[in-house]
């Protein structure tokens, strides 16, 4: 949602000669929350193509809501998703093939041994999260939350003293309002203006799965340029990939999630690098 107004926001700017002018020549998103027509609707179908939903549940849900899953007209509708929540909360939404790790967040220093390594290394805690399993995708949050909050970085960042107390990978309860419910006009606008853009997807997520993106990306109606084809990193497919009319790409990434440069960084960094180069997948 936010890329593109903020890549809106500094367009209008160059067009009105703000100073200093920003070199703005286009913007990349990956997963991108965009439109919860497409984002939430198409969660069903590629729930359904994962084999988390059985054919019979997806047939009544396709009965029953008549493609509308985002608000529910009726009981029937209401209760083939909730029975789909409920099998999709099973499994790690941003990767469907990892574990699904919990992690809660206990009271603050609730043991001795705890307790010596933060007096030890001088970090400045307040509430550690909890401790996931060792072979979790989220052991890497854990130890970078003591990281960050350790007084060697604070000072090597120069966080300085008394403007925050702690650092936190994310902050659920920051005020905001959601007053846009949908951020395609805004790559419309971009695109047709001339502007570069990538939309890539990793393609284990379901969150915001690829089916959706490709969705409302066709809703945009611009020709295509450079037909469905593999990209490839190393003699192996790395994904997959369009090229529509107004310098718009997609691209998929193999393997990966919802954060997919966090499951394939290598393969994330090829196609950024070929893409900030002007050069095909």
């Amino acid at each position: 949602m936010v890329i593109p107004l903020i890549a809106q926001y500094i367009s209008a700017g160059i067009e009105k000669r703000h100073q200093p002018r920003i070199n703005l020549k286009g913007y990349l998103v990956g997963n991108p929350k965009t439109d919860p027509k497409f984002d939430i609707n198409f969660r069903i179908p590629s729930a359904h193509g994962f084999g988390i939903i059985s054919d019979q549940i997806y047939e009544d849900a396709m009965k029953s809501c008549k493609g509308d899953y985002v608000n529910p007209t009726n009981q029937m509708c209401a209760g083939v998703l909730r029975k789909i929540e409920n099998l999709i909360s099973e499994i790690a939404d941003a990767h469907f093939l990892y574990k699904k790790c919990v992690v809660a967040v206990p009271k603050p220093f609730d043991d001795a041994s705890r307790r010596k390594f933060l007096m030890e290394e001088s970090i400045q805690i307040n509430a550690a999260p909890g401790r996931p399993s060792l072979d979790c995708f989220t052991y890497g949050y854990y130890l970078a939350y003591f990281w960050m909050n350790d007084n060697l970085t604070r000072n090597s960042l120069g966080v300085k003293e008394g403007t925050t107390s702690e650092w936190i990978r994310c902050i659920k309860g920051l005020p905001n309002t959601f007053d846009m419910p949908s951020s395609i006009p805004y790559h419309l606008n971009l695109t047709t203006k001339g502007y570069r853009a990538l939309v890539y997807s990793g393609d284990h997520d379901l969150q915001v799965p690829l089916l959706g993106t490709q969705a409302w990306i066709r809703s945009l109606n611009f020709p295509i340029v450079d037909d469905w084809r593999a990209w490839h990193l190393d003699g192996q497919a790395a994904g997959f990939t369009i090229a529509y009319a107004n310098n718009l790409t997609f691209a998929t990434i193999k393997g990966g999630g919802h954060t997919a440069p966090e499951y394939q960084p290598e393969e994330c960094f090829a196609m950024a690098q070929r893409w900030l180069n002007n050069e095909p997948l």
